[in-house]
């Protein structure tokens, strides 16, 4: 009688495979820093290409110069090709995952994959919030510094009352230097002009 043999395999504990989900994470988090995106009020404008190559990857495609390529063509579309650092960015996201899905057990594959696409989702959503808060400062900052008090500042816009530390920031298209632009819409102007950003109302300026 033949005694049956019986093979005992670890389990695989998929929190081993984070430290290189970080990795790809902060990588594809860079490469998106420097893609141009119609809008990234929806999660799918946000991810731009990186959410191609994902849903690329889920569906089998695992070969890396082909995701490459296909990242680059998918950016194209936006009107502007990489940069040397987005693509060493991208390089190194693509290959950290297909490497990292070499070694995972392929029944925790989507698992893996479900960590990288929402772990990313917050990062750039992180990043994005970090990011408006700065401008807002900025925003604060530039006011604080031309009307000195709260007293000035709500003469020249013609509020009852005003403070410096619960200004919001301004959406561009709020400036203006037009004929009959208040004080407020000439500031808004000037600061995204300081920023490097044009206001759209100039045409109509004196």
């Amino acid at each position: 009688m033949r005694i049956p043999i019986t093979v005992q395999s670890d389990p695989f504990n998929i929190e081993t495979a984070q430290p290189a989900i970080d990795t790809a994470r902060h990588a594809f988090a860079d490469y998106l820093e420097q893609v141009p995106r119609k809008s990234t009020k929806s999660k799918h404008g946000l991810m731009g290409p990186v959410g191609k190559i994902l849903s690329e990857i889920k569906s089998g495609r695992r070969d890396p110069e082909s995701l490459k390529g296909y990242a680059i063509r998918v950016q194209e579309t936006s009107g502007r090709g990489p940069s040397a650092p987005s693509m060493e960015n991208l390089e190194n996201g693509i290959d950290t995952v297909v490497k990292l899905l070499n070694n995972v057990p392929l029944p925790f594959h989507d698992r893996v994959l479900d960590r990288l696409d929402y772990g990313l989702y917050y990062e750039l959503r992180k990043r994005q919030a970090a990011s408006k808060e700065a401008r807002r400062q900025a925003w604060i900052g530039y006011i604080r510094e031309k009307y000195r008090t709260a007293e000035a500042l709500a003469l020249a816009w013609d509020e009852a009352t005003i403070s410096f530390e619960e200004l919001y920031l301004p959406r561009k298209d709020e400036g203006a230097r037009t004929k009959k632009a208040t004080a407020r819409q000439r500031d808004i102007a000037d600061f995204w002009e300081s920023q490097g950003v044009s206001t759209l109302a100039e045409e109509e300026q004196e």
